[in-house]
């Protein structure tokens, strides 16, 4: 602590992380704001450098065995879904194995090559640096000027549990959050072509974020969307290339269709694990398909995904209002998926520092802020003291009694709670309530339009 405690007495990095301040009450604040960073920075130290180097690293790497596994296939030649498509004939899609595009096996390969606890530890510190990372960009770009904004980044990507989540069990949902990250910075600057590459990218990563490129159609940014649709098919091209176009094949026949099927699984987040549940299908097995609930899942994902673009506004518009427009994006991709892990709505960081950004400002109503505020407590405090006090076992013990279909409604909380911040963005939006704050870039744009 001590060590922690001496760098940030130092001048120049308390400027950096905004940690300078003059009044009392704003020394105060930003006292708290040092500590909480020094506790953070000890956190990370101890689990994610000392322990791993120890080689006590507690964390879950259930998402990296799969890919270590396909990056092993790629280098000699097997189906890197051989685990996956057989078992998905029979079982819901949970730890099943490796369902990500051909390339990202081929960019997994380097990891193959090193001893398995150093390539652990390098994909830690991925996942580590692009949560951090993604965090520090959003907190940036949407906090005041005079906010701590790198050190509430670090913060949030340390502090807000489904973030985290994603770096104990080496998801990578972290990639995923780096790239909306960066989509957002170039959304509110105006900068179409850096938006569509990193919804590309990520779109690479999980399948989830290239739908958003829909937003870039809607706002009539051509060049932008032409540039993500051309890097998710570079990635296509490369990995059918270099593992043969049949793998592709594959994925699109085999992987893709078995990842939009209905699925009702406990940890399921999205709309699709909304319904399913209500219907008590797909939950703990994989039940009969059943044509109208998958029908009634693809409906309420389109609609989700087209109210999302709806509220886009073509042509000028404030900063604030673009911020929540593109919120309201990442909310509409995770509902909208169809399975949403809990550790996906580690992308909520971006809307609640958003709103929270906005709230300081008061640029934004108090539904918004409402329904922030209840997804925040739910995802990021609720959600996991839940699950570490065993929530889940009481869930699946009470199958088979008639407390199951109501204890079932539990899981489907915080997608719920989601859809209460969804619906409250789009009803602002509609209605134009995002107001403009002097000296935003968009801001300075729409006076020029008007002079």
């Amino acid at each position: 602590m001590s060590a922690n405690a001496t760098f940030l007495r130092y001048g120049p990095v308390r400027h950096a992380l905004g940690l300078d301040g003059r009044t009392p009450i704003e020394r105060l604040a930003r006292a708290t704001v040092a500590a909480t960073v020094a506790g953070c920075g000890l956190l990370v130290l101890v689990n994610f450098v000392i322990a791993p180097l120890l080689g006590h690293f507690s964390g879950q790497f259930e998402d990296f065995g799969p890919l270590l596994y396909a990056g092993r296939a790629a280098g000699n030649g097997g189906d890197i879904y051989g685990a996956f498509v057989p078992a998905a004939q029979s079982s819901l899609v949970t730890n099943l194995g490796f369902d990500y595009l051909p390339v990202v096996a081929v960019l997994a390969r380097p990891l193959t090559a090193l001893p398995h606890n150093v390539a652990v530890i390098a994909w830690l510190w991925i996942i580590l640096g692009c949560t951090i990372a993604g965090s520090i960009i959003i907190a940036r770009d949407t906090l005041p000027a005079n906010w701590p904004r790198t050190a509430i980044g670090f913060c949030v990507a340390v502090l807000f549990a489904p973030a985290i989540y994603n770096v104990w069990h080496g998801q990578m949902n972290a990639v995923v959050f780096l790239s909306l990250a960066v989509a957002l910075r170039a959304w509110i600057r105006g900068d179409e072509v850096t938006c569509g590459v990193a919804l590309g990218l990520g779109g690479v990563a999980k399948v989830a974020p290239a739908v958003l490129l829909l937003l870039l159609l809607r706002r009539g940014w051509w060049r932008g969307a032409l540039a993500g649709a051309a890097t998710v098919a570079a990635a296509l091209v490369t990995g059918g290339v270099l593992l043969g176009f049949d793998r592709l094949h594959e994925w699109f026949t085999r992987v893709l269709p078995v990842l939009g099927r209905a699925d009702g699984w406990f940890f399921n987040e999205s709309a699709n694990g909304i319904v399913n549940r209500l219907a008590n299908h797909n939950v703990v097995r994989l039940d009969a398909p059943n044509i109208a609930l998958q029908f009634t899942v693809t409906i309420v994902a389109v609609a989700i995904l087209l109210g999302a673009v709806a509220v886009v506004r073509h042509g000028v518009a404030t900063a604030e209002r673009r911020q929540l427009e593109f919120s309201a994006a990442v909310a509409a991709m995770l509902l909208a998926g169809g399975i949403t892990w809990y550790s996906a709505y580690g992308a909520l960081a971006l809307p609640l520092m958003v709103v929270a950004g906005l709230a300081a400002r008061r640029h934004v109503n108090r539904r918004v802020i409402g329904a922030a505020a209840v997804i925040g407590v739910v995802a990021g405090v609720a959600a996991p003291i839940f699950l570490a006090a065993g929530g889940e076992s009481w869930v699946i013990g009470s199958r088979g009694t008639v407390w199951w279909w109501p204890a079932l409604q539990v899981d489907s909380i915080p997608a719920y709670a989601l859809t209460l911040l969804f619906v409250a963005l789009l009803v602002t939006l509609a209605r134009g309530r995002a107001r403009e704050r002097p000296g935003s870039i968009s801001g300075e744009r729409l006076r020029r339009a008007a002079a």
